[in-house]
């Protein structure tokens, strides 16, 4: 996820007297307070930041696979195991970190899971929708969401290529170089600019994608204890969609 927890790397060296794992300054989310407390505890196991990965999939999908039954307190369940998953999540990033476990391989194991449990998380809840309810539309909706969330996954594949990611570097130091402006003379250009109107926008985008995704996992919980996680499915089926658009257009240096 993008909202890690943070670890100071110098900790116990000479002269550094800080905690390993730095407890996150703001409540929200929920999940990252939960996977910080998580973490204290799984940096002492004899374990990997991959198998932290791994052990998060595995509970993600049992998560899901409950969803699929339609039932009341399978649903319940389900969410609390999706509390765990997204909590596991955060913490194979610490573990990587402070156990030197950091890769590109790692990141991309980590990407792929949390693309895999979010997809499988409306695939779910459409088929269990659907037993409930006996009307097929509840699973073309779970269908649909899952759709936009892969795609989401594709286009983050996309952005996130070594080589896109270099040649906009070249084409903009390129534009930099002819326009004769320095660096810092053209970020403050910028801060003046369009991006210093957008900044409300960058927090809207940061509440309704950023932070919605990261309490994803309790906005679920909630809803199945009163029995009405069904409405999740036609706001995902457009909101999905929505989550990509907003990637694909989301502005990077």
């Amino acid at each position: 996820m993008s909202l890690s927890i943070q670890v100071n790397l110098d900790a116990g060296k000479p002269g550094n007297t800080g905690p390993a794992i730095i407890r996150p300054d703001s409540l929200f989310p929920l999940a990252r307070q939960l996977g910080y407390v998580l973490s204290l505890l799984v940096i002492r196991l004899p374990v990997s930041a991959n198998q932290v990965t791994f052990v998060s999939m595995g509970v993600g999908l049992t998560g899901c696979w409950l969803f699929t039954y339609g039932e009341v307190i399978l649903n319940v369940y389900g969410a609390l195991l999706l509390v765990l998953s997204y909590a596991l999540d955060y913490c194979d990033g610490v573990v990587a970190r402070l156990k030197d476990q950091c890769s590109p391989g790692g990141a991309a194991f980590d990407d792929f899971v949390d693309w895999l449990v979010d997809t499988a998380i409306f695939a779910g809840l459409g088929y269990g929708a659907w037993i409930a309810d006996g009307n097929i539309w509840w699973l073309w909706l779970g269908l649909i969401a899952a759709a936009g969330s892969t795609v989401d996954y594709g286009v983050d594949l996309v952005r996130a290529n070594p080589f896109i990611q270099a040649r906009k570097a070249a084409e903009k130091a390129a534009e930099q170089a002819a326009s004769g402006m320095p660096d810092a003379d053209a970020l403050a250009a910028t801060t003046d600019g369009p991006e210093a109107e957008e900044t409300l926008g960058q927090k809207l985008f940061y509440i309704f994608h950023t932070l919605s995704r990261a309490e994803f996992c309790f906005i679920i919980l909630i809803l199945s204890a009163f029995d009405v996680v069904w409405v999740l499915l036609p706001f995902g089926a457009i909101g999905a969609q929505a989550f990509w658009l907003g990637d694909l257009f989301r502005k990077r240096n």
